[in-house]
């Protein structure tokens, strides 16, 4: 599965930083040393159905520090670490995060990330921490038979996930979806699909209960279509899975004005 990376240089995080300063104006201070920040955006899968923009917009990354007590500094609302950034001698690192936390969206996914941990020793060289944010969310496609309309008067599915259950709802996909819903999920978490299905000659409803394994950054495409049994001449479905969803490679661009 090819994979897209952003690297988000814009927020003020370089990874080769300034050599060694050499006047005494730009020596740190007695006790003090140096960090650089780098945030990448990193999914398993392309998409072309998310707004891009969201996850290149500075503005929507929160980036958290952390020391041996605990919190030392966070940034975000417009508020960025600069270039480098001067801080006691330690031991750090960060998380970075972007986008909305929520159990089902056509239109939004969240990426999260720490650092590795380094520890900064007075006037020593810059140490630099890198965050790789990923989705929390597993991309799902439901792809539904040209002639289903031939058979079916209405079709749907009915996902449930931990996500959702914890908010007392479900995600339907109608048949007439196109865009790809991202959900909440654990590793390897049981998601259950029920294919809900109104025969169009005499109205009969019925339904098909599927579970499925889905993980963070991972896809999943159910391909539904129509079958008709040769013994009684009824009409049911077959389903399909592709576990390795795709849209067409797009190239994710970091603006000018961010270096």
């Amino acid at each position: 599965m090819k994979r897209q990376k952003l690297i988000l240089i814009g927020i003020g995080f370089l990874t080769g930083m300034l050599g060694a300063c050499s006047s005494e104006e730009d020596a740190p201070a007695s006790g003090m040393g140096t960090l650089a920040l780098e945030v990448q955006a990193e999914t398993g899968f392309q998409t072309k159905a998310l707004n891009e923009a969201d996850y290149k917009d500075r503005n929507n990354y929160t980036v958290t520090i952390y020391d041996e007590q605990g919190l030392y500094r966070e940034y975000g609302d417009n508020n960025y670490p600069p270039t480098t950034l001067e801080v006691p001698a330690g031991t750090y690192y960060f998380t970075a995060h972007c986008g909305e936390k929520v159990a089902a969206s056509t239109e939004t996914m969240y990426v999260e990330g720490r650092s590795n941990t380094v520890t900064v020793t007075a006037g020593g060289e810059i140490q630099t921490m890198t965050a790789v944010c990923k989705p929390t969310c597993a991309k799902v496609i439901v792809k539904f038979g040209e002639d289903m309309d031939n058979y079916f008067r209405d079709y749907s599915v009915v996902f449930r996930t931990k996500a959702l259950e914890a908010e007392s709802g479900t995600y339907t996909w109608v048949k007439d979806a196109t865009d790809p819903v991202y959900l909440l999920v654990d590793e390897n978490e049981a998601i259950t699909a029920t294919i809900m299905l109104t025969n169009a000659a005499n109205g009969a409803s019925s339904e098909v209960v599927k579970k499925y394994k889905l993980s963070p950054n991972t896809g999943l495409t159910i391909n539904i279509a129509p079958v008709l049994e040769d013994t009684d001449g009824s009409v049911g479905i077959s389903i399909e899975i592709d576990t390795s969803t795709n849209d067409h490679e797009i190239d994710i661009e970091v603006p000018d004005d961010w270096v």
